[in-house]
């Protein structure tokens, strides 16, 4: 069932038009009588009714017309009437929404970003693109998406292995573009050692937009003042999380600091007999001033790896391998041990 709407669409497209302030009713002169309420709310419920469900799956548009010649004033507001559906039925056609569509369906209205907030709208994410063929991660699996805390994040994670449209993005995630890495604060870095060489790591993360769901998510599960943190559903630590990776043939030293840095630049180029790179990273403090700047020399490769790709997650050393089904992640997480060689790896904490 649907509810009719009528509102004056003004036309912005005049110079003369303006919002109405409290000021021009407190001083206005001229009076217009208006029915009681009484009488308003003496309506007929099976007539209401018989309306609405005409207007049930059709929307009218009605122009009010002063002009008693029957021609249209010019600059006069235009009343329109718009059908408000119940928030079940776009329950139901969320189901049939596309998860690269999922940010286009909530811009609509009020009530499909109230649908996409909910819990019902991801797991039936999660379950319609479930394919038991593909190898999972544990806490990708059907029994562990029963929790709520982080329900978004974790459905966003299993879809890049299961959809394969996402999938063909971490295909293709070789011609990122590393300069977003600007303007992102360094948490900590560390190295590693490969086959061709050495694989240099930057942890960066950006700053998020005060006010935003994803910034009230993390100032709940930082003070923790209710309950509520358990049942939170954006809940997400690496939120706004990437992880720069730089391949180069020869060591080189990572040095330690001591205060929260940002990325003031990033630049890229061939270094000399155009078969490698050449990377300049120039690190920055609260002030913007240049405190630090490493130069890589020859780079091979150079990967962005955001929070939802695969790798990144086998790339981090502070992330647990193998976690187990709990009602509390974060204290599991403190008892993990980190599943890797402290002989390969070398890495820095930033305060």
């Amino acid at each position: 069932m649907s509810v009719c709407v009528k509102v004056k669409n003004s036309n912005r497209g005049s110079t003369n038009s303006r919002d109405f302030s409290i000021y021009d009713f407190a001083h206005s002169g001229q009076s217009k009588a208006r029915a009681p309420k009484s009488n308003v709310l003496a309506v007929n419920a099976s007539e209401t009714d018989e309306v609405l469900d005409e207007e049930m799956l059709s929307t009218t548009t009605t122009q009010r017309r002063n002009d008693p010649s029957g021609m249209e004033t010019a600059g006069a507001p235009e009343e329109v009437t718009y059908c408000d559906y119940t928030i079940d039925i776009w329950f139901l056609i969320s189901e049939h929404v596309r998860p690269e569509d999922v940010g286009r369906f909530a811009l609509i209205c009020r009530k499909t970003a109230e649908v996409v907030q909910s819990a019902k709208f991801w797991h039936h994410l999660y379950r319609k693109h479930y394919d038991r063929n593909v190898d999972l991660p544990r806490w990708l699996q059907p029994d562990c998406m029963v929790l709520m805390k982080g329900l978004r994040a974790r459905t966003v994670r299993a879809l890049y292995y299961t959809y394969q449209p996402f999938v063909n993005r971490i295909a293709a995630s070789a011609f990122t573009d590393p300069h977003r890495v600007t303007g992102r604060q360094l948490i900590f870095s560390w190295y590693t050692k490969c086959k061709s060489g050495w694989n240099y790591c930057f942890k960066l993360k950006t700053r998020l937009i005060p006010g935003s769901r994803a910034a009230q998510s993390a100032r709940m599960q930082e003070q923790r003042e209710s309950l509520e943190y358990l049942r939170d559903m954006y809940a997400n630590p690496e939120e706004g999380c990437q992880i720069l990776i730089i391949t180069t043939n020869t060591m080189h030293l990572l040095p330690q600091y001591h205060e929260q840095l940002t990325v003031k630049s990033f630049t890229q180029t061939l270094a000399q007999g155009f078969t490698n790179y050449k990377v300049r990273l120039q690190m920055a403090d609260y002030s913007k001033r240049i405190v630090d700047e490493m130069v890589f020399v020859p780079v091979r490769r150079v990967r962005l790896l955001d929070w939802w790709n695969p790798e990144y997650y086998r790339e981090d050393p502070t992330i647990e391998k193998k976690p187990a089904v709990e009602e509390e992640p974060d204290e599991f997480q403190q008892q993990q041990q980190l599943e890797f060689d402290p002989n390969d790896v070398y890495w820095h904490w930033e305060d």
